[in-house]
């Protein structure tokens, strides 16, 4: 779904958008995306006080490295934290503490299905399998 602005003119001039798939004719336009953030609970092997969360792109290998101040919750490492995530990548991820010592290791797969009960890996949408 695309959606294309045709007239400016008396537009709020605070107008966000949630998404970074926009395109524009006009050199006045100005997107702000604005993350919700995201929580990630997990086992840990130590605790530290000040952690990096390591999000490596199979894909593109290209990793990214989150600064974060872990909170203690029933026993896990709660770490919260906003990344723009795009449906269908996956992520070998880490929890370091900032000396490189490993917390915790492993898997993270985006998705914008939000039944997860009933999870299925290639979902149909509009007739089209995902594979």
């Amino acid at each position: 779904m695309s959606l294309k602005v045709i007239k400016i003119h008396g537009m709020i001039e605070s107008t966000t958008a949630d998404t970074t798939l926009i395109t524009a004719d006009n050199s006045t336009v100005t997107v702000d995306i604005t993350n919700s953030g995201y929580t990630l609970k997990v086992p840990y092997r130590f605790w530290a006080t000040s952690v990096n969360l390591i999000l490596w792109n199979e894909l593109i290998e290209v990793e990214t490295v989150i600064s974060c101040v872990p909170i203690e919750e029933n026993n896990q490492m709660k770490l919260e934290f906003d990344y723009v995530f795009i449906d269908g990548t996956t992520f070998e991820t880490k929890i370091e503490s900032v000396d490189g010592k490993l917390i915790w290791r492993g898997k993270i797969l985006a998705t914008t299905q939000t039944d997860l009960q009933n999870f299925t890996l290639n979902r149909t949408s509009s007739n089209i399998i995902k594979i």
